[in-house]
C-alpha cells in the first residue's frame, strides 16, 4: 500500500473512531443535577483561580515584580486553566430545561475570562504597558462575576 493510501486509511480510521466517541457521548446517560451543579462549580472554580492568578501576574509585570520567564509560566497555566474549564463544561450536557440557564451564563463567563487572559498574554508578549494594564483592570471584574457563580453553585 503506498504512503498516500495509508494514509487515507488512517484518516478514515480516525474518522470511524471520532464518530463512534461522538455517538458514544450523545448516547450516554446524562448527569443528575447534582453531578451537573458539581461540573459548574468546578469549571468555574478552575476559571476563578486561573483569572486571580493572571490578575496577580499581570499587576506583577506592571510594577516591574515578575521576570519574563516567571510571567511566561504562570500566564501560560492561567489561560491552560481558562481553557481547562471551558472543555469541562462543554463535555457534559444539562439534564434538564433548568440547566442550560447555568451553563449558558458560565460559557459567557468563561469566555470573558479567556478574552482578556489571553489579551493579557499578547499585551505582555508587545511589552504594551497600557494593553496589560487594560486586560488586568477587566480580570477583575470577571474574577468577581466568577467567585459570585461560585457562591451560587456550591454545595
Amino acid at each position: 500500500m503506498s504512503w498516500r493510501g495509508r494514509r487515507r486509511l488512517a484518516l478514515w480510521l480516525a474518522a470511524l473512531i471520532a464518530g463512534w466517541g461522538a455517538l458514544a457521548v450523545m448516547s450516554g446517560a446524562r448527569p443528575s443535577g447534582q453531578d451537573f451543579d458539581k461540573v459548574l462549580a468546578k469549571s468555574a472554580e478552575g476559571a476563578l483561580s486561573a483569572v486571580r492568578t493572571a490578575q496577580l501576574a499581570g499587576q506583577a509585570e506592571l510594577d516591574g515584580r515578575a521576570t519574563r520567564t516567571y510571567l511566561s509560566s504562570v500566564l501560560d497555566d492561567a489561560l491552560r486553566g481558562v481553557v481547562t474549564a471551558q472543555q469541562r463544561l462543554a463535555q457534559v450536557p444539562p439534564p434538564d430545561r433548568g440547566q442550560p440557564g447555568n451553563r449558558d451564563e458560565l460559557l459567557k463567563l468563561l469566555h470573558d475570562a479567556a478574552r482578556a487572559t489571553g489579551d493579557l498574554v499578547a499585551a505582555v508578549q508587545r511589552g504594551d504597558d497600557r494593553a496589560t494594564r487594560f486586560a488586568v483592570d477587566a480580570l477583575g471584574p470577571i474574577g468577581d462575576r466568577l467567585a459570585g457563580f461560585v457562591e451560587r453553585h456550591q454545595q
